[in-house]
């Protein structure tokens, strides 16, 4: 059973029963044109790494709403020279940039040192003449995966991330009080 949930109120707003040997990431398009078709508008799409694949971020995205869904590494490849995993570019000293907000359909990275996250030994002359510092902008839309609006791995996109764990409330109540645990069928027809 694949559930699209309202991480508010935890009520189920799209259900999708498949046989066990159907992939849980094979699922995440249909549950996001029910939801869709019934109108309900949803600003993140927030679900865990068994769906991380590029057809369900540009699904989302297409429905205008960010994914939000977790790194799985498995088979995971060498991310882009200059890019951490996580999508965060790194300095000409090889630091990880500090996240700075968006501009609109692009995230703003800044040098680490300039923005008081480490302590770089040749400091904002590495890479820039600014006081800023270096300043990276990357296009969300180059890499759906890898940059999300807020970015990757920051608090907000964490605290985004945590919510998802509401289908898991609603999945205990259903097998809990409407029996749902106790269904098993064998074969095709059934």
């Amino acid at each position: 059973m694949h559930l699209a949930v309202d991480t508010a109120s935890e009520l189920p707003v799209a259900l999708e029963v498949t046989p066990a040997h159907v992939y849980d990431g094979e699922t995440a398009i249909p549950l996001m044109q029910v939801v869709h078709e019934y109108d309900w508008r949803f600003k993140f799409v927030m679900i865990d790494a068994g769906y991380d694949q590029m057809k369900n971020y540009e699904a989302a995205r297409g429905h205008g709403a960010p994914a939000i869904i977790a790194m799985n590494k498995k088979g995971e490849k060498e991310p882009p020279v200059g890019v951490s995993s996580d999508g965060t570019p790194r300095c000409s000293m090889g630091f990880d940039m500090a996240y700075w907000g968006t501009d609109g359909e692009r995230l703003k990275f800044r040098c680490p040192h300039a923005a008081g996250k480490v302590d770089c030994p040749l400091g904002t002359a590495a890479c820039s003449d600014s006081n800023h510092g270096m300043v990276v902008k990357k296009n969300i839309g180059d890499d759906v995966r890898r940059y999300s609006s807020p970015h990757r791995n920051t608090r907000g996109w964490r605290m985004l991330y945590n919510e998802r764990t509401a289908v898991e409330r609603c999945n205990a109540r259903m097998k809990k009080n409407l029996t749902v645990n106790d269904v098993h069928v064998r074969g095709v027809q059934k």
